[in-house]
């Protein structure tokens, strides 16, 4: 089976070959690329898929930016695992969003194929609709596909504070020095101490509150986030990214994110809990 790139254009001029589908709109009647994933937000139980910090609102100028990254790498997921179904004439194919409705009911987006894809350079396949699972709509795909999980292992999504937590300082300051707060972009030896004052907090937090660790996905795994509070005791400035070594049984950290990325990668596994991610 062919392996694509992305769900949908990620950007100008992608070859479409890469892509598996279109999402069409009705531009003539003020609609834009960003409509068919409005009719899932809808859908779907609320969430707020947009950024609430106007850093990040200026920066993606979209209405759903953590949406469409959301749905893009679940559809990744899905045919890395296999799990993509198609109708028995092949000429359907409908996956698992993960999202559900307000009533619990998963919810599904279907496509059908564009047999001149190749002739017209779009495209292979095109989107039809979303549904929940009682939709009639679905009836090509059942049993429907399941949902597509990250989680092999619970000891993941847990920090264990028994371990020791190993941090690359140089490189966070020296290749990572834009994601700091401004004040500590231009003095090292301020920067170096308030992030080893907030590392050295966050076994303590943890302990008090096993959820300040959030489960994110990259590259193929799981790691954990963890808030670094450089600024503010009570607002995260930055979220330290924790890889866990098993066989040499420590933590190591080698990088930052900021708010933005660090949601976006968690959003992935699991709706995060806002007390520090929030962006």
């Amino acid at each position: 089976m062919k392996t694509y790139e992305s769900l949908y254009s990620r950007y100008f001029d992608q070859p479409s070959n890469e892509i598996f589908a279109h999402f069409p709109y009705d531009g003539a009647n003020g609609e834009t690329w960003e409509s068919p994933f409005e009719k899932l937000a809808n859908l779907a139980k609320s969430e707020n898929w947009n950024f609430t910090k106007k850093e990040f609102k200026n920066k993606y100028k979209q209405k759903y930016p953590i949406l469409t990254n959301y749905l893009n790498y679940t559809f990744k997921r899905a045919q890395e695992l296999g799990l993509i179904n198609y109708s028995k004439e092949g000429d359907k194919a409908c996956f698992n969003t993960g999202l559900q409705t307000n009533d619990d009911k998963d919810i599904f987006v279907t496509f059908y194929q564009n047999k001149k894809s190749e002739e017209l350079d779009k495209p292979d396949w095109t989107c039809f609709t979303f549904a929940d699972s009682y939709s009639s709509k679905l009836t090509s795909f059942r049993p429907l596909p399941e949902i597509a999980t990250y989680i092999d292992d619970a000891n993941d999504l847990i920090f264990d504070t028994k371990l020791k937590l190993d941090v690359n300082y140089e490189h966070i300051i020296d290749h990572n020095s834009d994601h700091l707060p401004p004040q500590l972009q231009t003095n090292r030896r301020i920067a170096l101490t308030s992030i080893k004052g907030a590392v050295e907090s966050l076994k303590d937090k943890v302990i008090r509150n096993y959820k300040v660790a959030i489960p994110h996905w990259y590259e193929g795994k799981v790691q954990l986030l963890l808030p670094l509070n450089l600024t503010d005791d009570h607002v995260a400035d930055l979220a330290l990214v924790v890889d866990r070594d098993k066989e040499g049984n420590i933590y190591r950290a080698r990088t930052v994110l900021t708010m933005d990325l660090a949601y976006i990668d968690a959003r992935l596994i699991t709706r995060p809990d806002r007390d520090w991610l929030n962006p």
